[in-house]
Parts: structure tokens; sequence; C-alpha cells
């Protein structure tokens, strides 16, 4: 998003592009067998059962659709293909692609950490951190070769970045470990609001630089007031952690109530640029999904509202909320942003967030009614086969809309040298 054309045929950025997708489309794949599997158990095939499954679908859709649009945004703003390094950094995508591959064997093989989206273990570990060494030499080397041609704060801003970017594969080492314990209040199981805030501002970080990198500014508003929101909710979220407690002390709500402000900041903040054409529905899709995403997670995690939702259907609701409504939202915009052209026919982008919608409106009613008792497990109620089924047929439009969004990408053919 540094004002080029979209990616050759050959560049890679279009491969980190493809691959993403191709790796939404196998995620929702999975997602869809398992939705099935909830219909009818007898269909797994051994030893590849659904609790094999699930890890393999959480990992690809983290891993493969969520991180790969931001490696292919790193590639851009680094101009990876204007400096002869196409040719390496198609091959990280292939060395991250190929990780993720024997990651999904372990993981069906049943080797895991036990640990939610930190699977990695043994072999697929150490091949998962080879390949984000590899990309991160290769952006190193495009740093070293462009940045003498950048102004001096850009060149700074990246160095920096860089040096963080370098934590990234001992820090994924050290969370996956069996032996450190995940951020969850161990009396009750459930998320501290403090680690729910610390993991929406780094999502708030990310949406505070894309207009900066990928938009033109139409305003003179100085922006310092959201800088300094954003810097006093990381010391919230600092002395809420250190801090400790569950979501019945008032300062772990406190730490949540930190990230209200952000659904009308940062819509009003984008609104100070001037965007590409083509963006705007994904735009707002974004932030419909950030909005309904914030607002919700306030709710559900007060006292009462937790303790009755949780281990349901309408924590995999939430999740679908966050994946395939936000996040989703939030790499399509930043695709469309990188290549300059729309993700998949208008069609494609009405029934995936109609399907997200049903879908999430469905299994939030299931967890709602699992919440009042187990006695739904021996019984299976008319209630949530009905559920179950709308899962399923949303599924097959979700994979539906992504394979066109694959198949569309074959059209990214430009120079981006031109």
């Amino acid at each position: 998003m540094t004002g080029n054309a979209a990616p050759s045929e050959t560049s890679a950025l279009n491969s980190a592009v493809r691959h993403s997708l191709g790796w939404l489309v196998f995620g929702n794949g999975v997602g869809l067998y398992l939705s099935i599997l909830l219909l009818a158990p007898s269909m797994q095939l051994q030893p590849w059962t659904y609790g094999r499954w699930v890890p393999a679908h959480l990992n690809i859709q983290l891993y493969g659709w969520s991180a790969l649009p931001l490696i292919a945004w790193l590639f851009s703003m680094l101009e990876v293909d204007r400096c002869k390094l196409s040719s390496w950094g198609t091959a990280a995508v292939w060395a991250w692609t190929s990780s993720l591959v024997l990651g999904a064997a372990h993981w069906l093989g049943g080797s895991s950490s036990g640990k939610i989206f930190l699977d990695w273990t043994g072999p697929s570990l150490w091949a998962f951190t080879a390949a984000q060494i590899i990309l991160w030499f290769v952006l190193a080397a495009a740093w070293k070769r462009n940045s003498n041609e950048w102004s001096k704060a850009r060149r700074i801003a990246t160095m920096i970045g860089m040096s963080g970017l370098a934590l990234v594969p001992f820090s994924l080492i050290f969370a996956s470990s069996p032996s450190v314990y995940p951020p969850v209040d161990r009396s009750t199981g459930g998320p501290t609001g403090s680690s729910l805030q610390g993991s929406a501002l780094f999502v708030i970080g990310l949406m505070l630089l894309i207009p900066r990198v990928a938009a033109r500014r139409n305003t003179v508003e100085k922006s310092r007031g959201i800088w300094i929101f954003f810097i006093v909710s990381w010391i919230v979220f600092g002395v809420a952690e250190w801090m400790g407690g569950t979501h019945f002390d008032l300062h772990q709500i406190g730490s949540m109530l930190f990230l209200l402000p952000w659904v009308w900041w940062l819509p009003r903040d984008w609104r100070n640029f001037t965007w590409p054409e083509g963006s705007k529905v994904w735009r707002f899709a974004m932030f419909f999904w950030w909005g309904v995403l914030v607002v919700t997670s306030l709710a559900m995690y007060q006292p009462g509202a937790l303790d009755h939702i949780k281990f349901t259907q309408a924590l995999v609701a939430h999740s679908h909320l966050a994946m395939a409504g936000f996040t989703t939202s939030f790499c399509a915009l930043l695709l469309v942003l990188l290549t300059n052209q729309r993700l998949g026919p208008p069609a494609s982008v009405i029934a995936w967030h109609a399907a997200v919608i049903v879908m999430i409106a469905a299994l939030a009613f299931m967890g709602w009614m699992e919440g009042f008792g187990p006695s739904w497990m021996l019984q299976q109620p008319a209630w949530r086969t009905a559920g179950l089924v709308i899962r399923a047929l949303c599924g097959c439009f979700l994979l539906g809309a992504s394979v066109s969004w694959l198949l569309e990408s074959r059209k990214l053919n430009h120079d981006p040298t031109a």
C-alpha cells in the first residue's frame, strides 16, 4: 500500500494474496465438514476425528487466512517486489504455507500443545519458526536495499517495526509451551478483561496505521488525541494485567470499557482520509463487525452473562463474529487496498455477510439455551438440531463465497513497476 499498481503474476505480494485465499477456502471447507459431523458423528473418518480437525480449522484460519494478508502488507510497505526480491518473497510464502501443511498433519495426527491457537509443538513448531525467520530475512533485505530512498521518519518507523517482528518467533515458542498458562482466570476458566483488552489493542494499532499508510489525508485535523488515548489504554491494560482478577472485579470490567470509545473514534479517524475506489464496502463491513464485536464482548463479560454462556455455542458464535465477521472484513479490505481490485463478485460479498449474520444468530441462540443445563446433551432437542442445520447451510455459503474470491484472484496480473 505504497501507491503501487496491483501485483504482477509472479510477485511475492500476489503469492501471499493467493495463498491467503487458498487457506481461507481450505479452512472454510474444514469448518463445513465439522458442522456436518455435529449433525452426523458417524461420518468421522478414523483416526481424523472431530477433535483433531478443530485445531486444524482454527489455526488455518488464523495463521493462513488472517496472517498472509498482513505478510502481503509487509511486502508492500517494504517494497519487496521493487528490489528484485520477488522470488525470495515468494519462497518465504511457500515456506509459510509448507509449515502450515506440516502443522495440519501434526494436529490431525494428534500432536498438539493443548493450547488454543498455540497448538504448535515438536517439528511443526520448529518448521513454523523457520518460516518466520525466512520471512524476516527477506523483509530485512528489502529494508536494507530500499530504505535509503525513504524519508527519515519512514526509515526509523520501519526499522522499529522490523525489530519488533524479530521477537515474534521467540515469543511464539514461549507462548506455545504447555508450562505457560494462557491468559485466563484459573478460578473461573474465563478470560480476564485485561487479556481481552490487550489483544484488541494490537488490532486497534493496525487500524490506526492502515489509513496513514494506504490512504491520503484530506483534512488538517490533528490526531494527537487518538494516539494519547491509545497509549493510556496500554497503560490501563498493564495495570489491570498486573492486578489480575476475574470478571467480578471492577478493574477488569473497567479495562474492557476502555475499548468502547474505539467503536466511535476509529471510523471518525478514517473519515479524515481519501480511500481507493472499491474499498468502501469492506470498510463499512469492518467497522460494523468491529462495533458489534466490542459491544457484545462488553455485554458477555459481565457477571452472570459470562457464567451462563461459558463453554457453550454462544462463545462459538462470538468466535465467528470475530473471525468470519471482523477479521475477514479486515483482511479483505487489506487485499483490496493492496491489489487495487475487488475481492470477488458483489453477490459473494452479500452472501458472505448474510451467512455470517444468520450463523451467529443461530449459534448464539443455541448457546443461550445450552446455558440452562446439560439436558440437551442427552435429549438432542429440536432447537439444537435446527441450529446445527442452519450452521451447516451457512457454511456452504461461506465456502462458496471464498471459492469465488480465490478464482477472482487469478486476475491479478498487473506489473507493480508500471
